[in-house]
C-alpha cells in the first residue's frame, strides 16, 4: 500500500467552502444552513478516514467469497454516528442534515468506499419515502421506530422495491410503462390486496424489515394504477431469495424478494392506484441527484488513489507525478470533477428549497417542532391524534400545495441530468486512472481497480442513464418546445 498524501480525503481540514466557493455567498444569508453542511462534511470525512477506509479492501474480498457476509461490527460503529437518521431533525434525535449536508457527506464517504456507504446510506430510502408521503399515520410511527432502533443499536433496514424480472427501467418511463407487463400480480380482496411475484436487484433486500413496494394493481393499465404499498418483512408469505454475487458494491447486499399470497391491508397502502407514479417520481427526483453525487465521490476516490500512487512510484528515475503528461491527465480529470460537483451542489440547494425536505422549514412545521416538547413529538398519543382522517387529509393537502406535480417533474429532469453526469464521470475517471498507473497500479492493494468495478453499476441503477436522458429531454426540451 502506498503512503497517503495530504490531499482530498487525507487533507487536514474539510474544504467544502474551498471546493464550492459559491457557498460563501449563501453563507452570508443563511449561515446555519451552510455551516450545517460544512459540519456534515467534517463528520463524514472523519468517519471515512477512521471507520470506512481502513478495512474496505479486506471487506471487498470477504464479500466476494461470501455474498451474504455483513460486517455488523462495522455497522455498529457507523450506527453510533447516527448516519441512518442523519436527515431527521435534531429535536427528535437525528443530525438535522439538509440535502446539501447529505451530498457533502456522501462525497467524503464514497471517496473512501461506496460499498460500505451504500450499505448504510441507501437505508435512507425509508425516511425519504416517509417525507415524500408526509402523512402523519405513515411518518410518525416509522420515524419513532427509526430513532429508537438507532439508540438501541438495533438494525432497522428499509428496501425500496421497484425492479422486477420483466421490468426495471421501464418503471421510470411513461411510454415504456404503458406497454410493460409486470411480473408481480396484485389482486384486490376484502380489506386490502394480495401480492404474488418477485422483485429483484433490491438493495439491502436481504436485511430489510420494511419494504416500500412499488407496482401497478392492474397489469393491463400500469400507468393508471401505479401504487405504493408498505410491507413488513414479517408478513406471512414474504421471503428472501437469491443474494446476488456482484462485481462491485459487494458490501451492500442486493437480493431478490419473494411474495407468495402476501396480504397488504388498506392501512398499508401509502399511495392509492394512480397516485403511485407521482410518489415514485418524487423519490427518484431526490435519489437520482444523490447518485450523481455518489459518482463524484467515486471519481474523486479513484483520482486520489491515482495521485497517491504516482507520488510514491518512480519510472525512469523520477516520480510519475513529476511527468507533465501525468499532471495534465490528472488536472483534466480534476476539472471534470469540479464541474459536476458544482452542479450536484446546485441541485442539492434547489432540492432543499423546493422538494420534500423543504417542508421542515415551512413556518407552520417549524412552529410545531418548536412548540411540541421533544418527548411528545414521536409519542404514540400524538401519532394517534395526528392520524385522524381529517387531519391527515389536511396535512397531505398542505404537502402537495408546497411540492406540486410541476416541481416534481422539474426536479426529476434535473436529478436525471446530475445522475448521468456524475455516473458517466466516475466510469470515465476510474478507467483513465488505470491507464496512467498500468498493471502494477491496478493491483487490488491500491484500490483503483475496486473503484473501477464499483463504478459501472451506477450508470444502471435509479434508471439507466439512457432513460434519465429521455426524462431530461421530455422536461427541458419537449415540454418547453411543444415537441
Amino acid at each position: 500500500m502506498t503512503d497517503r498524501i495530504r490531499f482530498g480525503l487525507h487533507s487536514p481540514e474539510p474544504d467544502l467552502l474551498e471546493v464550492a466557493p459559491m457557498l460563501r455567498k449563501w453563507r452570508e444569508r443563511f449561515p446555519d444552513y451552510i455551516d450545517g453542511a460544512v459540519q456534515a462534511r467534517a463528520q463524514a470525512r472523519r468517519i471515512a478516514r477512521e471507520i470506512v477506509l481502513p478495512g474496505s479492501l479486506e471487506l471487498d474480498q470477504r464479500c466476494a467469497a461470501d455474498p451474504a457476509y455483513a460486517d455488523w461490527d462495522l455497522w455498529r460503529r457507523l450506527n453510533k454516528e447516527k448516519l441512518g437518521i442523519c436527515i431527521l431533525p435534531k429535536k427528535i434525535g437525528g443530525l438535522g442534515w439538509s440535502i446539501l449536508g447529505l451530498f457533502a457527506a456522501l462525497e467524503e464517504m464514497v471517496a473512501a468506499d461506496v460499498s460500505t456507504t451504500a450499505f448504510l446510506m441507501f437505508n435512507l430510502f425509508g425516511p425519504v419515502c416517509a417525507f415524500v408521503e408526509f402523512a402523519p399515520e405513515v411518518c410518525l410511527p416509522l420515524l419513532r421506530d427509526l430513532v429508537s432502533a438507532q439508540s438501541e443499536e438495533r438494525p432497522l433496514f428499509f428496501a425500496w422495491a421497484l425492479t422486477e424480472p420483466n421490468c426495471g427501467t421501464d418503471n421510470l418511463n411513461e411510454d415504456a410503462l404503458a406497454t410493460q407487463r409486470p411480473s408481480v400480480s396484485v389482486k384486490r380482496t376484502e380489506g386490502g390486496y394480495i401480492v404474488n411475484g418477485v422483485k429483484h436487484f433490491i438493495s439491502n433486500g436481504s436485511h430489510a424489515h420494511h419494504i416500500v413496494l412499488v407496482l401497478p394493481t392492474d397489469s393491463e393499465r400500469p400507468r393508471e394504477t401505479f401504487s405504493v404499498f408498505h410491507v413488513p418483512s414479517s408478513a406471512k408469505g414474504f421471503s428472501v431469495g437469491r443474494i446476488e454475487k456482484k462485481m462491485g458494491h459487494r458490501a451492500k447486499h442486493t437480493a431478490e424478494i419473494l411474495f407468495k399470497d402476501v396480504f397488504v391491508p388498506d392501512r398499508d397502502v401509502w399511495e392509492q392506484p394512480g397516485r403511485g407514479w407521482r410518489h415514485t417520481m418524487e423519490v427518484l427526483a431526490i435519489s437520482t441527484g444523490a447518485v450523481g453525487m455518489l459518482g463524484v465521490g467515486l471519481a474523486r476516490g479513484a483520482l486520489e488513489r491515482c495521485i497517491s500512487y504516482c507520488c510514491n512510484t518512480r519510472a525512469g528515475g523520477k516520480r510519475l507525478i513529476d511527468e507533465n503528461w501525468v499532471r495534465i491527465e490528472i488536472a483534466g480529470m480534476l476539472s471534470q470533477i469540479m464541474a459536476v460537483r458544482a452542479k450536484c451542489l446546485d441541485f442539492a440547494v434547489g432540492a432543499d428549497a423546493m422538494l420534500a425536505t423543504s417542508l421542515l422549514e415551512k413556518p407552520l412545521v417549524k412552529a410545531a417542532l418548536g412548540i411540541v416538547p421533544a418527548g411528545l413529538l414521536l409519542s404514540e398519543p400524538l401519532s394517534a391524534l395526528a392520524s385522524h382522517k381529517n387531519l391527515s387529509a389536511l396535512v397531505r393537502q398542505f404537502k402537495h400545495s408546497c411540492v406540486p406535480d410541476e416541481t416534481v417533474a422539474y426536479f426529476k429532469g434535473q436529478g436525471g441530468a446530475v445522475k448521468v453526469a456524475g455516473t458517466d464521470l466516475c466510469v470515465d475517471v476510474s478507467a483513465r486512472v488505470l491507464d496512467i498507473v498500468g498493471l502494477d497500479g491496478a493491483a487490488h492493494e491500491h484500490g483503483m481497480e475496486k473503484v473501477f468495478r464499483d463504478a459501472k453499476v451506477t450508470q444502471i441503477y435509479e434508471g439507466t442513464n439512457q432513460v434519465n436522458l429521455l426524462g431530461l429531454f421530455q422536461e427541458e426540451i419537449a415540454r418547453r418546445a411543444g415537441i
